[in-house]
């Protein structure tokens, strides 16, 4: 595998990781990412208290510009507010929004005691990492299960 097309694992908070697979969740807002990341699979690992490799998404298009430029691109598309933009985003020259595509969770997501069992060097990343051959490798063999707009819209009007 090259690295062009490593995919990637990034920490999510509990409540934007919901929002994501929930189908709410449009674009994912960077301050950092790797180059040429259009088209790639996105792990996402849940951060405090959940602690668990819980699915992913693909890439769709990548935004990349001030953080002004970008709000005027992602504006309907995000989840947050232009007060919460500004402050993820102050004192940064380039902002990034990634177009979050193709989302799937797995059917039974793991727990980090899992993954350092069966990885002796998994780490956690901060913001982003590249999945090493090894983890992509068991990633991909994990069971998916896709998440659709209109999967999740059922779900909610048959919970009520």
């Amino acid at each position: 595998m090259t690295s062009v097309l490593r995919p990637l694992i990034i920490s999510l908070k509990p409540y934007y990781a919901d929002m994501l697979f929930d189908g709410l969740k449009k674009v994912e807002l960077r301050r950092r990412i790797a180059s040429h990341i259009s088209n790639r699979d996105v792990y996402i690992y849940v951060s405090s208290p959940v602690r668990k490799l819980r699915g992913g998404f693909r890439v769709g298009q990548v935004w990349e510009g001030s953080p002004e430029d970008v709000w005027n691109i992602v504006e309907d598309l995000s989840t947050i507010n232009r007060r919460e933009f500004d402050a993820y985003f102050e004192g940064q020259a380039v902002a990034y929004a990634l177009e979050v595509t193709n989302v799937w969770e797995y059917e039974s997501p793991v727990g980090l005691n899992w993954l350092r069992d069966l990885f002796d060097d998994f780490v956690v990343p901060q913001s982003w990492r590249y999945a090493k051959d090894g983890e992509h490798e068991t990633f991909q063999r994990m069971m998916r299960r896709p998440i659709t707009e209109g999967e999740k819209e059922v779900e909610k009007v048959e919970a009520l």
